[in-house]
């Protein structure tokens, strides 16, 4: 009975770290396809990842809800193009709320003039229904020329 508390407990363990490990990776999964959204102007696909209470923080400062987030997808004004992710970091705080940090840069092409961007934020993910749902970001712009 001694032998077997602590064979149980391992196993406890190592499977909470499997399902940390395999929601970090989910989360960066979505950061990806997040990205991808918006560099083949994919409203549809960008829906499915933000939660309908979604909230983000610009550069700018302005908060902006899922429906203009949707709608800056499918701009004429603005194409994105090469977006590297320079840096990722996933960070669990429970077993259904996770907040992704990344650097990225890209192209970008606004009312006829193309800049080179970089820029920081942090997403918010909650897990809704057994599926992780973006709710909040934070975006900081770093450079653009």
């Amino acid at each position: 009975m001694k032998l077997l508390i602590p064979g149980i407990l391992v196993s406890l363990i190592s499977l909470n770290s499997l399902a940390q490990a395999s929601d970090q990776e989910m989360l960066k999964k979505l950061n990806e396809d997040w990205l991808h959204a918006i560099e083949k102007k994919d409203s549809a696909a960008l829906g499915k990842i933000l939660a309908d209470d979604f909230i983000l923080i610009g550069p700018n400062g302005a908060a902006q809800n899922r429906k203009h987030n949707l709608m800056n997808v499918i701009s004429p004004n603005v194409n994105v193009s090469a977006v590297h992710i320079d840096s990722v970091k996933v960070r669990l705080i429970t077993p259904d709320v996770g907040i992704l940090t990344a650097w990225t840069s890209f192209s970008m092409k606004a009312d006829g003039n193309t800049s080179a961007v970089k820029n920081c934020y942090q997403d918010v993910y909650m897990k809704r229904n057994n599926k992780w749902v973006a709710v909040s970001a934070n975006v900081t712009l770093l450079s653009m020329h």
